[in-house]
């Protein structure tokens, strides 16, 4: 299974890695325009940062399923490794729970954009398109740790002492 979603990871950074070169192009274009022709795209920074806030939080999928994420391990590495696993639990526990309970509030909230039909000012795209991103995210990082929490209780032999798969030697 960790193949399949090393796999879709990899396409996902794929894709973040088009929305950025997408990105870049329309800000160049926009400036090109602008100093060039004297014509601005008025949406074009909007999409931008649309882009951005997507971007950072579909990459944080990516960093949770590759344990990439920040961390403070001085004190972590300290304890004796039966209490460290221990901790690691009680980590992704939480990790489990506080992200998909913000999964279910960010889906309530982008519920109720596309039940106003929300749209931004500038591209007039609906909102809740660049909302969802959290959404995802979220509920994503939630089954990534549920993952992570079900091969450690199981006695997987490549699970770290951070929780990431580590590949087999």
């Amino acid at each position: 299974m960790s193949g399949t979603i090393d796999r879709l990871a990899r396409g996902l950074l794929v894709l973040l890695g088009l929305m950025l070169i997408g990105m870049v192009a329309l800000s160049v274009w926009n400036v090109f325009s602008r100093y060039i022709f004297s014509v601005s795209l008025l949406w074009a920074d909007e999409i931008a940062v649309f882009a951005m806030i997507a971007m950072g939080w579909l990459g944080a999928i990516v960093c949770a399923w590759r344990g990439m994420e920040i961390r403070m391990n001085i004190v972590f590495d300290l304890f004796p490794p039966p209490l460290r696993t221990a901790v690691l639990v009680v980590q992704l526990v939480t990790i489990v729970g506080l992200c998909a309970w913000l999964s279910w509030l960010s889906w309530g909230y982008v519920a109720r954009l596309m039940k106003f039909g929300m749209t931004s000012d500038g591209a007039g795209i609906p909102v809740w398109i660049v909302h969802s991103s959290v959404t995802i995210s979220l509920a994503c990082m939630s089954l990534i740790a549920t993952y992570r929490l079900a091969r450690m209780l199981a006695g997987a032999r490549n699970v770290s002492h951070l929780g990431a798969e580590v590949p087999p030697e």
